[in-house]
């Protein structure tokens, strides 16, 4: 099992280059998902966290898998 890690901006790359590397044009790909077209050029082009489900889901979609959300908390105590 190969995993990659992505910060915000990473899967946002990965969600565009799938569909740049796929045969599919973002109309075919908002078909296939059922959104609107213009979704999913935000999803790949807006750098906002509102469509990181959208990219999760092109992600998925494009190049198999799953991706999941990991959160991470930091405790930073001051000396």
């Amino acid at each position: 099992m190969k995993e990659t890690q992505y910060d915000a901006e990473g899967l946002r790359e990965e969600a565009a280059t799938a569909i740049e590397d796929s045969p599919y044009t973002q109309t075919d790909v908002a078909e296939q998902l059922d959104v609107a077209r213009t979704s999913v050029n935000r999803a790949v082009n807006a750098t906002t966290p509102k469509f990181e489900k959208l990219r999760q889901r092109i992600v998925e979609h494009l190049r198999g898998g799953r991706v999941e959300k990991r959160v991470t908390f930091v405790h930073v105590q001051d000396e």
